[in-house]
């Protein structure tokens, strides 16, 4: 078993510890028992997208992952409300260097994004790891939770 979790851990590119703090960390310490409870039912994709979506409405990706929200944005909050479809610049209203600069900035929030729900995924599969995860490997060879 040992040998297994080691094996786990190396293929996982473990987070650093202290790449959440304050209210992030609070927030996904939290939502340790959610997540656990879903792998119980067999179902922990849904709840593990559930739990980035809610953790994106409390932490946008353009506040700096080492700044804290507002206490007046986090009790602004609404997990029932419908998430804002994300717009592209019109390129018809734009000159051609102010579009390349929009989208430029686009690409640069969508891997930040990427980059950010990778990270939170795998502190919270790391807060499991001797509990109740289940791991198998992807079509293309990433361990997951199952």
């Amino acid at each position: 078993m040992v040998k297994y979790l080691s094996i786990v851990t190396q293929g996982l590119n473990m987070v650093h510890p202290g790449a959440f703090s304050g209210s992030r960390k609070e927030f996904l310490i939290k939502e340790k028992a959610t997540y656990s409870a879903a792998v119980a039912r067999g179902c922990p994709k849904d709840i593990l997208a559930d739990i980035q979506r809610r953790y994106f409405k409390r932490f946008p990706i353009d506040l700096p992952h080492e700044d804290e929200p507002t206490a007046e944005h986090l009790a602004s909050i609404d997990d029932d409300d419908a998430d804002p479809d994300p717009t592209e610049p019109d390129k018809d209203k734009l000159s051609i260097e102010e579009y390349a600069a929009e989208m430029a900035r686009l690409d640069a929030r969508r891997k930040l994004f990427t980059f950010r729900k990778d990270v939170c995924w795998k502190f919270i599969i790391y807060c499991n790891l001797g509990t109740n995860s289940i791991f198998s490997k992807s079509s293309v060879g990433w361990l997951i939770s199952t």
